[in-house]
């Protein structure tokens, strides 16, 4: 789990994800405690009610006893290219980082922008792969965006 700072907003997964070989998998996630009036738990995952700069961290923890095929992960945003996107092969992924994707992007969110993201999964290792934890933090950085200055 990643310490949250003051006014980070953590979602996290619902308990382990079973991901099948080949299929891209999104990862349901809870509504936190912590609560903003600018980003929330939508429908099909985190949407954005203020626009505003945002930062996102991805933490995607893979069962290091399984080192075959690629480990994949990133945060879809419909209709877009995605906030974050990492394919590693499992083995290297375990040898340096114990199997656990971390990345971090920030974008411009917003009603008027990009409304929302939501976090996928993949593998193909060729038998079901267990995650064990996952989340997504948001850390809001200017929120509402007021442009450059």
């Amino acid at each position: 789990m990643t310490k949250p700072l003051p006014g980070d907003v953590v979602f996290r997964a619902k308990g382990p994800v079973s991901v099948p070989d080949r299929v891209l998998t999104p990862v349901g996630l809870t509504s936190p405690p912590e609560r903003s009036p600018h980003v929330e738990h939508g429908q099909d995952g985190i949407a954005f009610r203020t626009d505003g700069w945002y930062e996102v961290l991805l933490r995607v923890e893979w069962d290091p006893a399984n080192r075959d095929g690629t480990r994949f992960s990133h945060t879809k945003i419909p209709g877009q290219e995605p906030l974050h996107s990492e394919a590693i092969s499992a083995a290297v992924l375990i040898e340096l980082n114990g199997g656990r994707q971390l990345l971090r992007g920030n974008s411009l969110f917003g009603p008027d922008r990009t409304t929302g993201l939501v976090l996928e999964v993949w593998q193909d290792s060729g038998t079901t792969v267990a995650l064990a934890y996952a989340e997504l933090v948001v850390r809001e950085l200017a929120v509402p965006w007021r442009g450059p200055r």
